[in-house]
């Protein structure tokens, strides 16, 4: 009888009822528990293999940076593990990715508990590109003073239904946090002033530059208003969040390393300028951009109605009064039917961070080390099994 730590109890059942075993619930527990203990090892144990970890992973791999913090108020009191900072791939987010990071935890499930806190940004593929995990909860406000703090708009959304639940108000809500430029944002928040003042006192108490989309910052290219993405990194981590500190670590890091190597072989295939995932996009701002009507102001100015609003788009500052094409870095529709007027490609008009070189850029410095992090790999079962 083979029962895997990563079978579910059903699944255990099954293959020992194979055996003329009826298990009870507790039966089916303990199995799991002491396949989960021979094969990954015990919680307790698995702390202790910490500092010979972080020492084989910065003698092989001497890019990364693995920190262990400890509590010890005196000689006289035992060492108590705090928390443990590894910082995986930072050549790759200064030299490809956009000024952006975004924080985000979430809870361990071992016996011990504990935070999952980790650091990701965007490639050029608007894939998330993870920087560093810990087990710490960071003031970015005190790091980088500089930084532009932003708010995720789901929870924000979620605290506002509970104090005014009004489907309305959340739809207006919605409108005001996404819109690109002020005259929309500010046509939200006046409709919901109308429809109930406290609400609006409410959300003007907030900082608009945390989580109104027209304050964001030109120069970043990113327009989300919730962290999403972040959430779909910590599905992403998946069984990982319930086994030993140990192998959490080191599981985190072979998944980053598997991911990396694939991305940087698919970057090396691409034949367009830009990103697939940017392509996609602007495929559907060109067929958005048939519901515009242009009126010509120059050879690279031009006016384009849309609905009953006018903009006026300009295409060497790579401007439209909407706001996206600032923002975005990529064409709104607005720009897009001038372009496509002049014959040009939208790709042309794309912000660099988005290019395939800047994805190449992403993942080329972190391609060297994938034959390292298999030896890596090997090195530390071996090791880790002895000590």
């Amino acid at each position: 009888m083979r029962i895997h730590p990563n079978m579910s109890s059903k699944g255990v059942e099954a293959e020992m009822i194979k055996y003329g075993v009826h298990p009870s619930k507790w039966q089916i527990y303990r199995a799991l528990s002491k396949a989960r203990n021979e094969i990954e090892g015990n919680h307790s144990e698995s702390y202790t293999k910490l500092p010979k970890y972080a020492e084989l992973l910065r003698k092989y791999n001497p890019h990364n940076i693995c920190k262990i913090h400890y509590d010890r108020p005196t000689l006289l009191v035992e060492s108590r593990f705090l928390r443990i900072f590894i910082k995986t791939q930072r050549s790759g987010f200064l030299e490809g990715c956009r000024p952006f990071v975004d924080f985000d935890g979430c809870i361990l499930k071992g016996p011990f508990g504990g935070v999952l806190l980790t650091a990701v940004t965007l490639d050029a593929n608007n894939s998330i590109f993870p920087i560093a995990f810990a087990g710490l909860n960071l003031a970015y406000e005190d790091i980088v003073p500089i930084a532009h703090g932003r708010h995720c708009c789901r929870h924000i959304c979620s605290n506002f239904k509970a104090q005014f639940p009004s489907i309305l108000l959340s739809n207006l809500f919605c409108r005001a946090a996404k819109s690109f430029d002020i005259a929309g944002h500010n046509e939200a928040m006046a409709n919901i002033k109308k429809l109930n003042i406290e609400a609006w006192r409410y959300l003007e108490k907030i900082p608009k530059t945390s989580w109104c989309r027209y304050t964001f910052n030109t120069g970043i290219k990113c327009d989300h208003v919730t962290n999403n993405y972040t959430e779909s990194f910590n599905a992403w981590i998946g069984e990982l969040r319930g086994k030993p500190i140990s192998t959490l670590v080191e599981g985190l890091r072979k998944k980053f390393m598997k991911k990396t190597h694939k991305r940087y072989q698919k970057g090396c295939t691409l034949t367009t300028t830009v990103t697939l995932k940017m392509m996609d996009k602007l495929q559907k701002i060109g067929q958005a951009s048939r519901q515009c009507q242009l009126t010509m102001a120059g050879d690279d100015i031009f006016e384009v109605g849309n609905m009953n609003r006018s903009y006026i788009v300009n295409l060497p500052t790579k401007s439209c009064n909407c706001g996206a094409f600032q923002i975005l870095g990529l064409p709104c529709k607005h720009a897009a039917l001038g372009i496509i007027y002049k014959r040009q490609k939208l790709e042309s008009y794309c912000d660099h961070w988005f290019s395939r070189d800047m994805y190449l850029k992403t993942y080329a410095s972190l391609e060297g080390r994938c034959k390292l992090v298999v030896f890596l790999g090997e090195v530390l079962v071996e090791s880790l099994a002895y000590n």
